[in-house]
């Protein structure tokens, strides 16, 4: 077992936490620390998001199959 040091603010608050939650002050810490890390692994796993991961995904699209130049014209004609 291990003693942590908490103000007192903390500690009421983890106090107040747990009685409402029914489940003792080390048990509110314990699911906290659990749910805290479930969430840091998800952040840490979580695949890359990068433009250059996009690259090519569009390629087969019927929108941007043809010449690049008339897709742009055709785009801009849109707005206008």
């Amino acid at each position: 077992m291990a003693t942590l040091e908490l103000d007192d603010e903390t500690a009421v608050l983890l106090k107040e936490l747990a009685e409402h939650e029914h489940i003792s002050p080390a048990q509110l810490l314990k699911n906290l620390a659990l749910v805290y890390r479930n969430t840091q692994q998800t952040h840490h796993t979580a695949p890359s998001e990068l433009v250059t991961d996009f690259a090519g995904i569009l390629k087969n699209s019927p929108s941007f199959n043809g010449n690049p130049l008339e897709i742009q014209q055709a785009m801009r004609d849109e707005w206008s």
